[in-house]
């Protein structure tokens, strides 16, 4: 009879550490899969399309993600062009983005944008680096699938950012 106890309850023991053993690998693959998600969801890809001066169509690509760092820390990175041009021009950015404000210097500082985000919206001005120049810029937030994200990053980063930063 003590034998057949001591039986029982090393099936249940084993029974029970493979329930745990379970649970454990669901919780892991739910932690992987929300860090991942979290990781995603901090790669930001922004279209933005509108007007230079209510007349000039521009376009202006936004590009948040995670820091190598970590943390919550993010990296901007950022390009624009008038879209009667082929030519982007890449911007260096400052923010205060709890204020949802934004100083995109141009690369070589030809103009300075200073801009506003409301809801799908970046408003602001375009000024010159003499400061004698100011334009008003509206810009609304545009769809984007894969490909052109794709492109638009092969752009940034491939072109303007390596061949600002090739030796």
């Amino acid at each position: 009879m003590n034998k057949l106890i001591i039986l029982i309850s090393i099936l249940f023991l084993s029974f029970g550490a493979k329930e745990n053993s379970i649970t454990n690998s669901k919780i892991e693959g739910q932690t992987e899969n929300s860090s991942l998600n979290s990781a995603l969801s901090l790669n930001k890809n922004i279209l933005y399309k509108g007007t230079l001066n209510g007349n000039t169509k521009i376009s202006l690509y936004l590009k948040e993600q995670e820091h190598p760092c970590g943390g919550s820390m993010t990296m901007l990175n950022a390009m624009y062009k008038y879209n009667n041009h082929n030519k982007w021009l890449l911007l260096s950015i400052t923010t205060d983005i709890e204020k949802k404000k934004y100083c995109m210097v141009e690369d070589n500082f030809t103009g300075v944008l200073f801009l506003e985000k409301d809801g799908d919206y970046l408003k602001g001005n375009w000024v010159s680096p003499d400061t004698k120049q100011k334009y008003k810029i509206e810009l609304k937030k545009a769809e984007l699938n894969k490909i052109e994200i794709e492109k638009l990053d092969e752009i940034l980063f491939d072109d303007l950012l390596y061949n600002k930063n090739d030796c």
